[in-house]
């Protein structure tokens, strides 16, 4: 495990760089359209009763997300989202490809949005990705195009094979200007609004745990929180895998970074190898800590989540959905690095359950 104390950090004023990724009212504004789409409902938000207990902290709550509009993931707030507002910017009656690089959960939520709306998708995936999460996109009626090497390559080619067929691209990573990203953030934004809901009249969490990948869901996150609560904010820490800590190595050059090698992790939803430059801005002023883990701990964890364990049902949590839980259970065996995050006896922890586990029959 490493540990990365953001020096940037700050409790200060919302900045306007920050609001152009998203803000209260964007969120509320993606709210409005998705709740009209058929099978909205607000995910659960779980306590882990046993969890805390054994960690020494004062609650641990999980938002599950595995059954996110039939999806299997929080990606389906994202691209569909955005892919819904692309499609509206467009002329009545025209006839669109959507497009889009996944590692799964995107491209699934891009591959709903178009089936949804009526019209066509195609989505590329990179060699190694998960034959089930192509599948389910092939299920929604997507042309699904393997493609040579990582993540990131995937994302490079489906951009410039957009540009010449004159697909729409949905994309989660970009830079700062890409409108479409930041549409897919701001549908993230959607779980915050849930969540403090669900905790009203409650104590709010005073740290919460979210998963790395390009970035996305944590600006989403932590921006939505930080314009409600401002000061008040949680403390907000980031959770990779070893392989692909490329939020970690941007925080250490403070700018949007990359990491080389073949990112091959357990938690295949977060091999990313390229930062997004959009959620830079929210994440270099808000995530407090940015932490790597091996794959032993999410895989430990994703296990204890699917075990029934005490008054708690067993659950439905995948590897990359378990990543945050095992983040926060790493941090908490070393006293002296959760310190430096001030975790203590009187913490209350919120992760995210970001996705469904593969199929029974796998």
């Amino acid at each position: 495990m490493k540990l990365l104390i953001n020096p940037l950090a700050t409790r200060d004023e919302y900045a306007p760089q920050e609001a152009l990724v998203t803000t209260r009212l964007l969120a509320e504004e993606a709210r409005r359209e998705i709740s009209q789409w058929p099978g909205y409902g607000t995910t659960p938000l779980r306590p882990l009763v046993e969890v805390a207990s054994e960690l020494g902290v004062a609650e641990v709550l999980l938002k599950d997300e595995s059954g996110r509009l039939g999806q299997g993931s929080f990606k389906s707030l994202g691209g569909a989202y955005a892919a819904a507002m692309k499609l509206r910017d467009l002329a009545p009656g025209s006839r669109v490809t959507l497009a889009c690089a996944t590692d799964g959960n995107h491209g699934r939520s891009v591959a709903f949005a178009a089936s949804r709306l009526g019209c066509d998708a195609v989505v590329y995936m990179h060699e190694n990705a998960l034959e089930y999460k192509a599948e389910a996109i092939r299920q929604l009626g997507a042309r699904v195009v393997r493609t040579p090497g990582v993540y990131d390559d995937s994302v490079r080619m489906v951009k410039a094979d957009a540009e010449r067929e004159g697909w729409l691209l949905i994309s989660d990573t970009s830079d700062p200007n890409d409108l479409t990203v930041m549409r897919v953030m701001r549908g993230y934004g959607v779980m915050v609004l849930e969540i403090l809901e669900q905790l009203r009249g409650k104590p709010l969490p005073t740290h919460i745990f979210t998963q790395g990948g390009v970035g996305g869901l944590s600006a989403g996150v932590a921006g939505v929180f930080t314009d409600i609560l401002g000061p008040n904010r949680p403390r907000f820490i980031v959770v990779e895998p070893e392989t692909a800590a490329c939020l970690m190595e941007s925080a250490l050059r403070f700018e949007p970074s990359g990491v080389g090698g073949d990112l091959h992790t357990e938690m295949h939803m977060l091999a990313a190898g390229e930062a997004s430059a959009a959620a830079w801005p929210v994440l270099q002023r808000r995530v407090d800590a940015f932490m790597a883990i091996g794959d032993a701990p999410a895989l430990a964890a994703a296990a204890r989540l699917n075990a029934r364990e005490g008054a708690r049902a067993a659950l439905d949590i995948g590897v990359t959905g378990a990543a945050s839980l095992a983040g926060a259970m790493e941090l908490l065996k070393r006293p002296d690095l959760a310190a430096l995050v001030g975790l203590n006896a009187e913490s209350r922890v919120l992760v995210f359950g970001t996705e469904a586990g593969p199929p029974a029959a796998m």
